[in-house]
């Protein structure tokens, strides 16, 4: 009805753990603060998170010794706090899914109280460790680790019979005596029984032990990891698609069409991405809507019906890439009113980069003739990046958005796929940015959920959104708003470029660094569906161009490109689409797909043996 209206949430609780020495005694835990009550939860009192990025994830408290507050956070690892002391970074043998980078993330920290003081266990949310914190050492100590490069830990509780644990399908239990785990089979089959009774995605189960019996009591949560149920209608329609994106002028022209066409046929792909609106803002089909019309400006556009009709003909799954928050016709739109705006200099803002340059100083009038080199002096001058940014905040910029989507759905595309669904993050003068559309009370992750749950609210159809890579990888929305744990509630696809070229060059380059490529792409793919509780499908980028940047000058081929293929097969292989922006690609490989239209190999071999 145009007015704008809100839902007032508590930020979600990452954790709430009880000291089990004094029952009045928790903490709790959003993804940037810690709050902590001596009195049962009268009174709380607050603590800055241990990082200036959002990103915690677990906390635990003990009164014994003395007050310690323990939290871990996604980008920095494990801290602790004494009383009102400052957080200290925890050390130890800590896993590291690249040996040469930082400790990964811990998923889990809970207090055992025993007869000779606390017990303090860990575990790691994608490696399968679990710790012990060494109080002498203010470290944690490895007392359990499988082999594999990864696995998820989570939700520990301890016990008299040991340690219990939620993994992939089972409830485990580890014997801290002799440092072995089993699956824990009465458990697992309580929270599979449990699962079954509930129609939605159960979350907890408490399961008291009986009076009089040893049956030790039942307190997990994080239950999805062991019967995982989806409640999304369009999810199954957007699972298992495997293509590429194209620009629009390449599907306008009838030869390039043909051209591409026949590419996918050959390489076995079912799905084209092509842009309706793009990375300038325009409008690349002809709408009807009269909002649409009245703001937008249209270009070199598609002919929808015409090219829906031929590409079904052919099973073709189509998506409709939009363009969000990069606009210049809305941040020139109105005087500016929709754009970030640039507090210091009261206009829209731009990003750019300060570049010093030298330049002659002038030869006075009347000067004698000198044959020294000519003075020069330095002029620091601004070179803008080239990009136009309206408020994320903004919902008359929701509205374009979602009635372009809708449209488009209404006209035969089968999906939308939102890009530059995030923050700024490039210039000099990036902390001039202001955002005058912004309500009390939101954030950068706050204002992707509040269009996501509008676009969700209107578009009866498949959504996806592309993210920045490092956001697929960590658990944190840090400089773009893009937290996949929170934004998977309102799409059925994410689509993390996962690009080697964006990455640290170093990263994961340890030998065979031929393998990079699989090991980011599987790796990523994995932690990207397990940030995201598995609620959707992770459907990555995988990047079919070269760049100039060291790991490409020596590696870059097709076997590299194949590499990524294999990555996303053998992590939650549902899907994955090739980057290539000129539209060239000779890289990408044959790809072979199943009845239910998982990627499949030719043939046997160690994970990562090339497609054909």
């Amino acid at each position: 009805n145009g007015v704008k209206s809100f839902t007032r949430e508590v930020q979600e609780l990452k954790d709430l753990e009880v000291d089990p020495y004094d029952p009045s005694t928790l903490v709790t835990c959003t993804k940037d603060q810690v709050f902590l009550t001596r009195d049962g939860g009268l009174s709380w009192q607050a603590f800055p998170s241990p990082s200036p990025q959002p990103g915690i994830k677990a906390v635990a408290v003990t009164s014994r010794p003395e007050l310690l507050v323990f939290a871990s956070h996604a980008l920095k690892g494990p801290f602790v706090k004494a009383g009102a002391g400052p957080w200290r970074e925890i050390g130890g043998d800590l896993g590291r899914i690249d040996p040469a980078g930082s400790p990964d993330e811990v998923s889990d920290i809970v207090v055992e109280a025993r007869a000779d003081g606390p017990a303090v266990w860990a575990a790691n949310s994608f490696m399968p460790r679990l710790y012990r914190y060494d109080f002498a050492a203010r470290a944690f100590r490895v007392v359990y680790k499988e082999e594999a490069d990864f696995g998820v830990f989570d939700s520990l509780q301890p016990r008299p019979d040991g340690l219990v644990y939620m993994t992939d399908g089972a409830v485990m239990r580890l014997d801290t005596d002799r440092g072995s785990s089993s699956r824990a089979g009465g458990d697992t089959s309580a929270v599979l029984a449990a699962a079954a009774l509930v129609p939605a995605q159960i979350e907890s189960i408490y399961v008291p032990g009986a009076p009089g019996s040893t049956a030790p009591t039942l307190n997990l949560s994080e239950l999805w990891l062991a019967a995982f149920r989806s409640d999304k209608p369009y999810r199954a329609i957007a699972d298992g698609r495997h293509g590429i994106y194209l620009q629009t002028g390449f599907m306008v022209s009838p030869d390039s069409r043909a051209k591409y066409d026949s590419l996918m046929t050959d390489r076995g792909l079912d799905s084209v991405v092509v842009d309706l609106k793009d990375d300038n803002g325009r409008l690349r089909f002809e709408p009807r809507d009269p909002l649409i019309k009245a703001i937008g400006r249209t270009s070199n556009p598609l002919d929808v019906e015409e090219f829906v009709s031929e590409m079904k003909a052919k099973g073709r799954y189509l998506i409709a890439r939009i363009v969000v928050f990069k606009d210049q016709r809305l941040h020139e739109y109105s005087g500016g009113a929709w754009a970030v705006w640039d507090g210091r200099e009261s206009k829209a803002w731009r990003g750019y980069e300060l570049v010093n340059t030298e330049v002659p100083v002038p030869v006075p009038a009347g000067a004698p003739p000198s044959t020294a080199a000519p003075a020069t002096t330095t002029v620091t001058e601004r070179k803008y990046n080239g990009e136009y940014w309206v408020d994320p905040y903004c919902e008359k910029v929701w509205e374009y958005n979602v009635a372009i989507a809708k449209e488009i759905i209404s006209r035969g595309f089968d999906e939308v796929q939102f890009d530059y669904i995030r923050f700024p993050t490039d210039g000099a003068n990036l902390a001039d940015a202001s955002f005058r559309w912004k309500d009390a009370g939101m954030d950068m992750e706050s204002a992707l959920m509040s269009f996501l749950s509008y676009a969700r609210e209107n578009i009866n159809a498949p959504i996806s959104i592309d993210i920045y890579g490092a956001n697929g990888w960590y658990r944190s929305g840090v400089r773009t708003g893009q937290d996949v744990e929170m934004l998977a509630r309102y799409v059925d696809a994410i689509c993390p470029m996962f690009y080697p070229s964006h990455f640290e060059q170093g990263f994961l380059g340890f030998a065979p660094a031929a393998r990079r490529p699989y090991r980011i792409y599987r790796l990523g793919t994995l932690r990207n569906s397990y940030i995201a509780r598995k609620r959707v499908v992770v459907r990555p980028y995988v990047q079919a161009f070269y760049l100039n940047v060291r790991y490409d000058r020596d590696w870059y081929s097709p076997a590299y490109v194949a590499l990524e293929v294999d990555g996303v097969r053998d992590a939650s292989n549902e899907g994955l689409l090739f980057w290539n922006n000129s539209g060239r690609y000779d890289d990408i490989p044959m790809l072979r797909t199943g009845a239910d239209r998982r990627l499949v190999s030719d043939r046997a071999g160690p994970a990562g043996t090339l497609l054909d």
